[in-house]
Order: structure tokens, then sequence, then C-alpha cells
């Protein structure tokens, strides 16, 4: 998308109306390319994290929301964002992972971010982290809602919503390239 020329013939009052005119269509040009650039790469995030929703474990699977993104404008004028969002009450074991049979060391995280967000392998307990932590051991039992035992052995760190990141930091030139030569 290549900036239109704008011509000022004189320095008369219709002149630089016209030429604000012209501004104003190029400024509105670019805003939809922006919000088109930010719905594609979207797209790219949903996309790499629903191919990260296969891991080894007994957490149940979240879910993306939606497929088809909305882009919001921010508060600041020109802030445009859409979101990855995963759905479901095991998103946090399947993005850092749970226990240590599939995953890293306890008090570390196959996820780069672990650590510095507090989600480490062994860390996690119901009782609001003054209790032990079962994801310490190899494996570990439960009751689950139907009464039945069940042993398990976490969770594998899947990271989709790290890989989306990483996605759309990979393609962003190339989907900004399209999206404005069109």
């Amino acid at each position: 998308m290549a900036m239109p020329k704008i011509t000022i013939n004189g320095l008369s009052a219709n002149s630089l109306r016209k030429a604000a005119k012209q501004v104003e269509r190029y400024q509105l040009q670019v805003a939809l390319k922006n919000k088109e650039l930010v719905r594609e790469l979207t797209k790219k995030g949903i996309e790499e994290a629903g191919n990260h929703l296969t891991f080894k474990g007994d957490s149940t699977p979240p879910t993306i929301p939606t497929t088809n993104p909305h882009v919001r404008m921010g508060k600041s004028e020109g802030q445009m964002y859409a979101a990855v969002r995963l759905k479901g009450k095991d998103v946090a074991f399947v993005e850092f992972g749970a226990g240590i049979h599939y995953n890293t060391p306890v008090g570390t995280s196959p996820n780069p971010y672990g650590v510095e967000l507090g989600y480490t392998i062994g860390s996690y307990s119901e009782l609001g982290g003054n209790g032990y932590s079962q994801g310490q051991n190899e494996f570990w039992g439960y009751e689950d809602e139907n009464g039945v035992f069940v042993t398990s052995y976490g969770t594998e760190a899947a990271m989709p919503l790290f890989h989306a990141s990483e996605k759309v930091k990979e393609c962003y030139a190339d989907v900004a390239k399209s999206v404005f030569r069109s």
C-alpha cells in the first residue's frame, strides 16, 4: 500500500481542505489494513494453538472459543488487538504442565515463561500453595467426581499459547507484507 501523492495547489483554504481530505482517506485505509493485519495474525495464532492441544496426561483438553477473531480498538487511538484464548478448567496444566513424569524436574518449567510467572513443576497445590504438591511425585492418586480412584501421571506441558505467540512473531513480517501489498 503506497502512500498517495498529495498535492497542494497554492495555499488557498480550498486546496488545503482537499489535501486534508486526502490525508484522512489515507489514514482510514491504514486503519483498515491494520485491522486486517491483526485479524490475520490472530488467525495464525489460533491455528497454532489448536495444533498444540494434543498432549499426554489426564487433564481435560481446553477448547478455543472462536476461530473468527474480533479485532477491537484500544483506548489509545490507533491501538488494535485481538486475543487467542483457551477455555477450560485445566488450561494452566496444559500450558505449563503438571507433574514430573512428562515434564522437567520440580521447580523448573518446560514453558519458557513458567518460572517467571510462578508456574513451575510441583508447585501447584489445591491448598493455595501451603500444602504438599502431588506433582512432585512420579505419579499420585485421587478420587474423581464419580468416586473412582484414578492414578495420575500429571499432564505434559503442550504450551498452546506459548506456541501461538511464537508463531505470530515468526510470521509477522510476511503477513504484514501480504496485507499491505493488497
